[in-house]
């Protein structure tokens, strides 16, 4: 019982602190290149198929076809002859070796590769990946990938055999072909907001022509800001650009609430606000908005609490925040809350977007 008071007691003091909140303070200002991306900056991914080999026996299958045909291909590179049929080896795993290379890479600059069994290997532990050509989506090849595996999960023992099959190869591929994206069309420059939003949009497309006097530009969407670059920098465009990503912006405040399910994190954006809702979970009640003064104990529409029956009366418009921190004070996990605000978005008194991970 003492216990139950002492709940309750925190609970009242937490509502009576919900009740003082000062006003939300001014959304952050921050610079653009924090909230977009210029576009043709994009990186790109290459791919190979290679020959993973020192696995001491727990390579892939000895009557593996695949396997087979990749190291009789191999030695007929260096003029050895040898049928299909003729290969015997458990010592080698054919693999499939992929990187990521930025938008901007020359020759000989080198990237880190990851390395992934294609058959049956038990690991690829302390194997050697010989030398692979990465291509890319257009079926040319920018790089070429060789080195010793370093195991996902450290490569331990009695790591999971996923983590024995996976590996890296730390600036293991070596670009063979430069590779140069474009970031200007027309003398023009494309911002791209990482979090469309038309209010963003706008306020980046403000943003700029107060900084840039005279210049020509246009909102095309709530992703895409379109800037002409004026005539006397043409010759410097890298400069503008960077003089462009440096100017501030106030961005809209994020109206979404994010769950991860699995971790039970809750993520709320501080313009969620909760409408006219009354919430019912086993012995603890949760109203927002006005009532009619008989109702729940006599109380009105400000924020109240029945400390017989913990039923928790809030102000019309409340945040996702108070509402989570209160659920929080009387003991509810956040697997009850969870579903809890599930519910209110489902009845329609979330207002702002509620996204399930």
């Amino acid at each position: 019982m003492k216990n139950c008071r002492a709940l309750i007691a925190g609970a009242l003091l937490l509502l009576a602190s919900i009740v003082s909140l000062p006003p939300a303070h001014a959304a952050p200002t921050v610079r653009i290149k924090d909230i977009a991306s210029v576009q043709g900056l994009r990186d790109n991914q290459l791919v190979g198929v290679g020959l993973v080999t020192g696995l001491a026996g727990r390579g892939d299958s000895s009557n593996s076809a695949l396997l087979r045909s990749a190291i009789a291909n191999l030695v007929a590179n260096f003029g050895l002859r040898i049928e299909v049929e003729e290969v015997r080896s458990r010592n080698c795993a054919v693999v499939t070796v992929s990187a990521t290379v930025p938008a901007f890479v020359r020759e000989g600059e080198t990237v880190d590769v990851l390395v992934s069994s294609l058959g049956d290997a038990r690991s690829l532990e302390g194997g050697v990946l010989l030398q692979t050509p990465l291509q890319g989506a257009n079926g040319q090849v920018y790089a070429v990938a060789h080195g010793q595996l370093l195991m996902t999960g450290g490569g331990t023992a009695g790591g999971s055999a996923s983590l024995r099959t996976v590996g890296t190869i730390p600036r293991g591929a070596v670009i063979e072909r430069e590779i140069v994206s474009r970031f200007l069309s027309n003398d023009t420059v494309s911002i791209l907001l990482r979090h469309p939003d038309f209010v963003t949009a706008n306020s980046v497309a403000e943003a700029l022509r107060g900084a840039f006097s005279g210049v020509s530009l246009r909102a095309v969407d709530p992703a895409r800001i379109e800037i002409q670059i004026p005539e006397g920098r043409r010759d410097d465009p890298v400069g503008f650009v960077a003089e462009l990503e440096s100017v501030q912006v106030t961005p809209d405040p994020s109206g979404k609430v994010v769950i991860d399910s699995s971790s039970g994190v809750i993520i709320f954006g501080e313009s969620v606000r909760i409408g006219k809702v009354a919430v019912s979970y086993r012995d603890v009640s949760v109203n927002v908005g006005s009532y009619p003064s008989h109702a729940y104990g006599g109380y009105g529409s400000g924020p109240a609490q029945d400390t017989e029956n913990q039923h928790f009366v809030f102000g019309e418009s409340t945040t996702v925040e108070a509402l989570v921190d209160t659920l929080r004070a009387i003991g509810l996990g956040t697997e009850a809350i969870i579903p809890i605000i599930q519910a209110i978005d489902k009845a329609g008194a979330l207002f702002g977007k509620l996204v399930i991970m």
